[in-house]
């Protein structure tokens, strides 16, 4: 029974060191530690001083999710892609992602976690310089809910 978990949890890392394995996470990121999740340097940040952290500025797109007062909202389920191919999944509990991209085109949705809010998209191309903030805003997310 033994050699069975640790061939399957072998298995998995293996799959997953190879990139066979989708971009998805089952836990959410830690904030405020950069992660590589295929291939893709990700921040999970925005919340208290953390933000205020200078290397986030070095990332050239920066996700947003606010409600219908435009105040941040933290927990969401991201979905990064590229040519209608997912890139990266993951659970972020605070209110930004940060993005190290490649020049293209990709897409971006968002649903916020525990919450009958609608999902949100958003189009971009990261810029040739600066940061890029795409703001999702959940408007059926009332204000202090």
């Amino acid at each position: 029974m033994q050699s069975r978990f640790w061939t399957g949890t072998l298995g998995a890392a293996v799959l997953a060191a190879s990139g066979a394995l989708s971009g998805a996470i089952a836990d959410p990121i830690a904030m405020d530690n950069p992660v590589t999740l295929n291939g893709i340097d990700t921040v999970c940040t925005g919340i208290a001083d953390s933000k205020d952290d200078p290397r986030w500025t070095s990332y050239p797109v920066r996700i947003e999710f606010s409600n219908g007062g435009a105040q941040y909202l933290a927990g969401a389920h991201v979905t990064l892609s590229q040519g209608g191919k997912e890139l990266v999944s993951l659970d972020c509990t605070a209110s930004w992602v940060l993005f190290r991209l490649a020049p293209g085109s990709y897409s971006v949705t968002a649903t916020i976690l525990n919450s009958q809010a609608m999902p949100r998209s958003a189009t971009f191309s990261p810029p040739r310089s600066g940061q890029r903030r795409i703001v999702l805003r959940f408007p059926d997310f009332q204000a202090n809910q």
